[in-house]
């Protein structure tokens, strides 16, 4: 198949940020060392804080205890490499952070189970120990997310790929990889169709370790592997529908000399929904203990601004479609539903953008004081309630109005499925600027993909938005 004038163009694009002369294995070395570097110091850090606090709590340790623990850092780097954490692209990151909080548990088990058993000169202080372990499940993630977004802006992270797939899909995922460098996967070649001769041309040209390949659906599969199976070590399979996600939590399993797909439901898996709800009663718990001096603040705060009550109980729905109501601070005028039809019947413009996302940049309906609520995410606070009597969850799909059910379409049944949460996938891809659609397809994602890692992730990443502002109203 000849190349189109986009595809010269387009080519043209990507050898301008990958040069053919550059050498993909240096490239890779080169990222490889910045992750070693990253989790030296997270480790070493972690140990560090450890001490320190340690010492502020209970005085002094003995002149030269926990000497030897820098060289066990070599430990933790053997075992990370064994997990396939050098460098990690293509991991994701949700797969990262599962791996790297399973290797690092488990290595600190053994130094401790070790520890134990031979004994060590000089004592062994266990708080030590335990807030090592912490603070190094919390640096060493944090580091690599900072050294990776500082090679992203210095153009030095990310392998070579080849993009291959039908023409007018492959274009789409080739500029969606260029435009997210932190994703790891750089195009340097886009091939439209199979042809074996264009993937030797990627191979001689640039030498990728790796080819994304667009399918439309599972019965080209068996023809992508074919004609990559001799060139590229990885393969990443990316849908052109957008239903990817329906692979979620398939397994290849072997019996026999037969061959089976094994689907996992997890959210059938009655351990995983305990330890779900667990985290939920503890985290809600402490939340609402915690956070009570902000919670009043914020309630003298609201009376002071306008006239009404402090909190919003709005009907939304739930898990098997129960109605409940979810509770907020108040951030509206009293008769918002009034002011929004006016508002929207004189401006089509406002009209077209509730339509689409359900939200209002501009909304007439704010106080000043929910305006600061909003930008804070402030009034989400009293969700916490809902958490604590089992309404809702921290994260999950978020509950919807009564009067959205049609527009869910056929991913209402995943709403259906689980507890409503406060934060969820979409808050973190977009928020305001995902069309609601959009937002459906996220949710969904959530549903048929949930595990505790993701959970944690969401918490982490809604943290870091909520920071920045990120989308907020």
């Amino acid at each position: 198949m000849e190349n189109t004038n986009e595809e010269l163009n387009y080519q043209k694009t990507i050898e301008r940020a990958l040069p053919r002369e550059a050498p993909s294995a240096f490239a890779r070395a080169g990222m490889i060392v910045s992750m070693l570097l990253s989790d030296i110091l997270a480790l070493v850090l972690a140990g560090f804080f450890a001490l320190l606090l340690r010492e502020l709590l209970l005085g002094n340790l003995p002149a030269g205890y926990c000497a030897w623990m820098p060289s066990l850092v070599g430990v933790f780097l053997i075992v990370y490499a064994t997990r396939g954490l050098y460098p990690s692209i293509g991991l994701g990151l949700v797969e990262e952070f599962r791996r790297l909080t399973i290797a690092t548990t488990l290595v600190y088990l053994c130094l401790g189970s070790v520890t134990y058993l031979v004994g060590v000169e000089g004592g062994f202080s266990r708080l030590t120990f335990g807030l090592t372990w912490l603070f190094s499940l919390g640096l060493v993630p944090f580091s690599r997310v900072l050294i990776r977004h500082l090679m992203t802006r210095l153009g030095l992270w990310g392998e070579p790929v080849a993009v291959i797939g039908a023409a007018e899909d492959v274009w789409r995922a080739a500029r969606y990889l260029r435009d997210e460098p932190k994703v790891g996967l750089r195009p340097v070649m886009v091939v439209s169709g199979l042809d074996v001769n264009k993937l030797r041309l990627a191979e001689g040209a640039y030498r990728p370790r790796t080819a994304v390949a667009v399918y439309r659906d599972f019965s080209e599969l068996t023809a992508i592997r074919e004609y990559c199976q001799d060139v590229f070590e990885h393969v990443l399979l990316f849908s052109s529908q957008g239903d990817g996600f329906a692979l979620n939590g398939m397994h290849v399993r072997l019996f026999g000399d037969h061959l089976a797909l094994e689907i996992h439901h997890t959210l059938m898996d009655p351990w995983a929904q305990f330890v779900k709800r667990a985290i939920d009663l503890m985290a809600s718990a402490m939340g609402l203990l915690v956070l009570s001096p902000i919670l009043a603040l914020v309630a003298v705060l609201i009376k002071l601004d306008s006239p009404g009550p402090v909190f919003y109980a709005q009907q939304r729905v739930g898990k098997k479609g129960r109605v409940f109501g979810m509770v907020k601070f108040r951030t509206m005028h009293v008769n918002a539903e009034e002011m929004l039809r006016k508002y929207l019947a004189e401006n089509p413009q406002a009209k077209t953008e509730w339509d689409c996302y359900q939200k209002l940049r501009k909304d007439p309906r704010i106080t000043r004081a929910g305006k600061i609520l909003r930008r804070f995410s402030l009034d989400e606070l009293p969700q916490l309630w809902n958490v604590l009597i089992g309404e809702m969850s921290l994260v999950g799909p978020r509950p919807f109005m009564i009067n959205q059910r049609e527009m869910y379409g056929a991913n209402l049944k995943h709403y259906e499925r689980v507890v409503p949460g406060i934060t969820g996938l979409w808050q973190i891809s977009g928020r305001n600027k995902t069309s609601f659609a959009k937002r459906t397809e996220f949710d969904a994602q959530y549903v048929l993909g949930w595990s505790i890692w993701l959970d944690i992730y969401i918490l982490i990443r809604t943290v870091w938005v909520v920071i920045i502002r990120d989308g907020a109203c």
